[in-house]
């Protein structure tokens, strides 16, 4: 009886806590929904990954990752490894970049340094 009334608590608490409801929905994020839009963003010139398979990703103050897309356009940010730029970026969808993460993946339209 005791065990019957465990397992009942249990799937009680985690049907509750979404273990088998599927969870929350999470926020939409850049590039959903939200393809087109152009936004400023201030962040510093990142690298990430293993070579041969690295990408330049700009790290914003707050902490968001956006990915870099086209590749002529990365490969011009991958040259400002290290600094800090103030972008205006256009929103892309996912099937509109090769790389795409999860806060999103901008095309940079113009940017200028701002850490000298």
């Amino acid at each position: 009886m005791k065990t019957l009334l465990f397992i009942t608590l249990f799937m009680a608490a985690s049907f509750h806590n979404g273990l088998f409801a599927g969870g929350e929905k999470d926020e939409p994020q850049a590039g959903e929904g939200e393809s087109g839009r152009i936004m400023r963003v201030t962040g510093e010139v990142k690298i990430f990954g293993n070579e041969p398979h690295t990408f330049a990703v700009i790290v914003t103050v707050d902490g968001k990752r956006y990915g870099v897309s086209p590749p002529e356009k990365e490969a011009a940010l991958r040259r400002l490894q290290g600094r800090t730029l103030e972008c205006t970026v256009r929103i892309l969808e996912k099937g509109d970049a090769a790389l795409f993460l999860k806060d999103g993946t901008v095309e940079p339209l113009s940017w200028r340094i701002v850490d000298d």
